[in-house]
């Protein structure tokens, strides 16, 4: 390939890739953490240790330093190795973002010198000699993979590729020069990448496969090759059921599990579809968003067109990759590889916790770059001029896209307004939106902006328990809204509903408990200037609130007795001396009022 009367041999289109990979990320650079980012970074008591957690990390469950316990979600996550790798930064240069976010990107760069290695000295030796290279660049330029490069949780993800394209490299050497010690770097690599994630388990598919398709293996001998992975695979299942176990854990919050209130037709249905959403996002990446959770993808049923359309194509598919699999059509082997990568993200195998994440497409989206590669190779022989204007077109727009995704990764402020407009009728983003107005109040001293903020936390909040109404930590934040715009019954009724549905949550007291003081001291004031009615309404609020607080409670039964209301008096100060047989009253005090 020739630019004017330069050859642009290997040596410059691996350069090429990786500054496109640098630059198109650059911009994260100075990010703050966001998102998930405070699960492995800021506020994961193991990882802080630095060092010294790694012993813990080795032994516990992937959320339990940040969460305090093990197995909040449905199933246990044996990640150590991405833990320690965040232990041993924090270790050296603590909760720094700058340092973190550099990492993603110098780490997705050696990913790409990698890949395109493999892919150019082995997979690809025997195909178009650009063939490697286009792939690589579609790979770099793609913008489902901003969430794995600008959020640094995600960096599991890049290291997890990277450990899987060592072990094929090193493999691939050994089945030609039958050394040893490749064959053992193969299968220490690929279980480095199941102590890091394990979705590295659909690596047991990709070994075959690439072995079939590209190394004159026949299907017996190929899948006889993929024996060690297994065997290092059962041994990791051992090692992760001794510290974890495989227990299931059933989760009653929908934002967690997304088919919780499914029928086994609905989840199969919706499941297929997603499947579809996944590769759309692959040819039409727009809009992007953090979260696709409930009830952005709303159930749908066997009968319905997407499931039908879906359910067909998907089908089609594979019908077609099986039909070519002998003739070892490259459409074939993308096929398979985009399936056999894809299904751990699927939630059809596993619970995966949410029903579509932009991470999970990452691996498969090789299965795309290549396809696309390859329509560009072919009908470069029939039209230059098009078939480059379409790739140049191609490139332009995800590269635009890409830089334009990462400077919404700043932070969780311009992530969350961001993608609260891509994902308008899901209920974690919403609440998430209203938090943030909330925190942008609190740091607001202009009077107008701070109600303007609250009031948009108020439409966000609402909105999100429009589509979600039995998640406590919803009333919880909207109740907050009203509390700072001083519609304190507003914020008493949704605190109330946030008590019944979690009624031994400490945060949640805390704040009930502290409303009920203000509207006890609210209602001694309503007394003081004579309003009775209406103290006795902030009054049974603050009970409301809180039952225990006595002060309440006897200022109550003083006023209904100043209003010669004995019955009601007598109950009032009954619970006082119920909740505190010491308390001293005073009936005159009301009485000569």
């Amino acid at each position: 390939m020739k630019f004017f009367n330069f050859s642009f041999d290997t040596k410059h289109q691996l350069i090429l890739l990786v500054f496109l990979a640098i630059g198109l990320n650059v911009n994260t650079l100075f990010h703050e953490y966001a998102l998930d980012d405070l699960v492995v970074m800021t506020e994961n008591r193991l990882v802080e240790k630095g060092i010294k957690g790694i012993p813990e990390l080795l032994t516990t469950d992937y959320v339990y330093g940040y969460s305090t316990k093990e197995n909040i979600l449905s199933g246990a996550r044996y990640r150590p190795l991405s833990l320690i790798l965040f232990a041993l930064e924090h270790q050296f240069f603590g909760a720094n973002p700058l340092v973190s976010h550099l990492i993603n990107i110098l780490v997705f760069a050696l990913l790409i010198a990698l890949l395109y290695k493999l892919l150019q000295t082995y997979v690809f030796r025997e195909q178009n000699r650009y063939l490697a290279f286009v792939t690589c660049l579609l790979f770099v330029v793609h913008p489902i993979h901003t969430e794995v490069i600008a959020n640094v949780k995600s960096r599991d993800e890049l290291i997890t590729f990277i450990f899987l394209i060592i072990s094929l490299t090193t493999f691939i050497n050994y089945i030609e020069k039958k050394t040893r010690t490749s064959l053992f770097a193969a299968l220490s690599c690929f279980f480095l990448a199941l102590l890091t994630r394990e979705s590295a388990v659909t690596f047991v598919g990709v070994v075959p496969l690439i072995l079939y398709f590209f190394f004159k293996q026949s299907i017996k001998k190929s899948l006889l090759f993929s024996i060690p992975f297994i065997l290092i695979f059962f041994g990791y299942m051992l090692l992760r059921y001794f510290i974890v176990g495989f227990n299931y854990y059933p989760v009653d919050d929908i934002t967690n599990s997304p088919y919780l209130y499914a029928i086994a037709p609905e989840a199969f249905a919706t499941k297929t579809f997603i499947l579809f959403k996944y590769m759309w996002l692959l040819v039409f990446p727009y809009p992007l968003s953090t979260d696709y959770g409930y009830n952005q993808i709303p159930y749908i049923g066997m009968r319905s067109f997407q499931f039908f359309f879906s359910f067909l194509l998907i089908c089609g598919l594979i019908v077609y990759s099986f039909i070519t699999f002998k003739r070892k059509s490259l459409f074939s082997f993308c096929i398979l590889y985009f399936f056999v990568t894809i299904s751990v993200g699927s939630n059809f195998i596993i619970d995966l916790g949410a029903p579509l994440a932009e991470r999970m497409l990452f691996q498969p989206s090789l299965a795309f770059c290549i396809v696309v590669a390859l329509l560009f190779l072919k009908s470069n022989n029939y039209s230059k001029m098009l078939s480059n204007f379409f790739l140049f077109a191609i490139l332009i727009l995800f590269s635009v896209k890409t830089f334009s995704r990462n400077s919404e990764w700043k932070n969780n402020e311009t992530l969350f307004l961001a993608d609260v407009i891509s994902s308008p009728n899901c209920s974690r983003l919403n609440l998430y939106t209203c938090e943030r107005y909330i925190i942008k109040s609190n740091n607001e001293n202009d009077k107008k902006l701070k109600n303007e903020y609250l009031i948009k936390a108020v439409y966000y909040g609402e909105r999100s328990l429009k589509i979600h109404s039995k998640f406590a930590y919803t009333y919880l934040r909207l109740g907050f809204a009203y509390y700072h715009l001083f519609n304190y019954f507003k914020a008493t009724d949704l605190w109330i509903q946030a008590q019944k549905l979690e009624p031994t949550n400490q945060e949640i007291k805390k704040w009930t408990e502290n409303l009920s003081d203000i509207l006890y001291k609210q209602g001694n004031g309503l007394f003081e200037q004579a309003k009775m009615d209406e103290a006795i309404n902030y009054y049974l609020k603050s009970i409301e609130l809180n039952a225990n607080n006595v002060e309440t409670w006897y200022n109550l039964g003083g006023i209904y007795f100043l209003r010669n209301d004995t019955i009601n008096g007598m109950k009032a100060w009954n619970m006082v001396k119920k909740l505190d047989p010491k308390h001293q009253f005073n009936k005159e005090e009301f009485l000569n009022y």
